[in-house]
């Protein structure tokens, strides 16, 4: 079990105007027409934004202290949903009517129809979402297929939705890809799209979730004993790689939902393999080190992204700390 995830495509990017005629052609190539007014307040002009870009995602920090009335086109290949941290932004659309976003409020970019953003001294975390990925995404795990999802609205179901959004952005953002134990590749980071995948159908109206509220959610039962031995040996065989919806899909003869559910109506929980699997990772690949400053990296590869949990974890499970297993 020594696989060897390759590097996490994570990449850094970073972005800063400091002046009107920056902010100006900044709008220009992202508008389709837009107007840039001063606060007002004596503070200059500056555009911002700090991303991280993974395979399938990205999360950034944007800010603009500024007053921009833009005109925008319809954001087709990602879906971009923006969680307001400080101003506010007014959406005039067409599809979805007028949004109002306001500090801790979340919200979907209109990936139908042309809209008016009219955003004040706006300070954003941005979450762009592959839509193709995304779809495919729905399909393998809730047996869901359709040539895209689709929204109904563009706000949350709920404040408690976006709240739960808002914490799904946080996690992913500090532990997964700001973990700097998971620099040189991680089944982390790579599963994190489907953790936001996951949350973003959760969070917003959308085609996929009325299909699977429109079939019902019936009890799905425990898996033949064959197929149980037969997917909890792949996810141990390849513990080293992120969990592929369309892997389990394919072994059990269902969506990945489905498959999880009854794994665990079988008594087995996949969840609790993949642990201890990748557990033994970390543990083969430490000896084959022999190196007790390599153990962070090691379990950051491995996707565990809290060292403190791993190290409890990593010593209940093998009566030894990690740099006892290195340093043998």
């Amino acid at each position: 079990m020594n696989g060897q995830p390759p590097g996490n495509g994570v990449r850094r990017l970073s972005l800063r105007m400091g002046s009107a005629a920056d902010v100006e052609r900044f709008a220009a190539e992202f508008y389709a027409g837009a107007v840039v007014r001063p606060m007002g307040d004596g503070r200059d002009f500056e555009v911002g934004n700090e991303t991280l870009a993974a395979p399938g995602f990205s999360l950034s920090d944007l800010w603009v202290t500024a007053e921009i009335d833009a005109t925008v086109d319809p954001v087709e290949n990602d879906f971009m949903i923006d969680l307001v941290q400080g101003g506010r932004m007014r959406m005039d659309t067409e599809a979805y009517g007028t949004v109002l976003l306001q500090p801790g409020d979340v919200g979907v970019l209109p990936p139908e129809g042309r809209f008016r953003d009219l955003a004040e001294d706006i300070d954003l975390d941005v979450v762009a979402l592959d839509a193709a990925a995304l779809t495919r995404w729905a399909g393998q795990v809730h047996g869901v297929v359709v040539d895209r999802v689709r929204l109904s609205g563009i706000t949350p179901l709920s404040g408690a939705h976006a709240q739960r959004w808002a914490a799904t952005v946080v996690h992913v953002r500090d532990r997964v890809l700001g973990n700097p134990m998971l620099l040189d590749g991680s089944v982390a980071v790579d599963e994190a799209f489907g953790l936001l995948a996951s949350r973003f159908l959760e969070t917003f109206p959308n085609t996929v979730l009325d299909e699977v509220a429109r079939r019902g959610r019936p009890r799905t039962p425990a898996l033949p004993a064959r197929l149980v031995r037969r997917v909890t040996e792949h996810l141990r065989a390849h513990a080293h790689r992120p969990v592929d919806p369309a892997e389990l899909a394919r072994l059990t003869g269902g969506p990945a939902r489905a498959a999880v559910a009854g794994l665990r109506r079988a008594g087995t929980d996949p969840g609790a393999v993949l642990w201890r699997a990748r557990l033994d990772g970390v543990r083969a690949d430490l000896r084959a080190s022999g190196d007790a400053t390599s153990v962070g990296r090691i379990a950051g590869r491995w996707g565990f992204v809290r060292p403190g949990g791993f190290r409890v974890a990593y010593t209940r499970a093998f009566g030894e700390t990690p740099e006892q297993t290195a340093g043998r």
